[in-house]
């Protein structure tokens, strides 16, 4: 499994991490898990690490993700989602796709350089 899920208990901020080729099956696994466990804590700000991600999952794939499926897994819609950029050109590409397609559906979503940018945006 190339992903984990945690819950920063201090700043109620949940943290998903990817470390390698991921497939959108388990983004869909990430995904539920990080909602799931989102809701748990009701938490509404979202930390995606995808520093050392490498997407195998097509942009149609990605784009349903927040056009019908964080709704039906039950994802708060004022939820704010933070992502670190990927060192992986390919995976910038798709995690840049993915934020122009959140943003315009809706969702709060932004790509940062690096988890200190990120988790400042997240803090506000």
């Amino acid at each position: 499994m190339g992903w984990s899920v945690e819950h920063n208990r201090k700043e109620n901020i949940m943290v998903l991490t990817y470390e390698e080729i991921i497939g959108f099956r388990e983004i869909v696994e990430s995904s539920i898990a990080n909602i799931n466990q989102a809701n748990e804590h009701n938490s509404i700000k979202m930390l995606v690490d995808c520093t050392y991600l490498k997407i195998d999952a097509k942009r149609t794939e990605l784009f349903e993700l927040p056009r019908s499926l964080y709704a039906k897994w039950g994802m708060n819609p004022v939820t704010k989602i933070a992502l670190t950029e990927p060192k992986d050109m390919n995976g910038k590409k798709m995690v840049e796709f993915y934020v122009f397609a959140t943003q315009n559906l809706g969702w709060n979503a932004n790509m940062f350089s690096n988890r200190k940018k990120a988790l400042t945006w997240l803090k506000k």
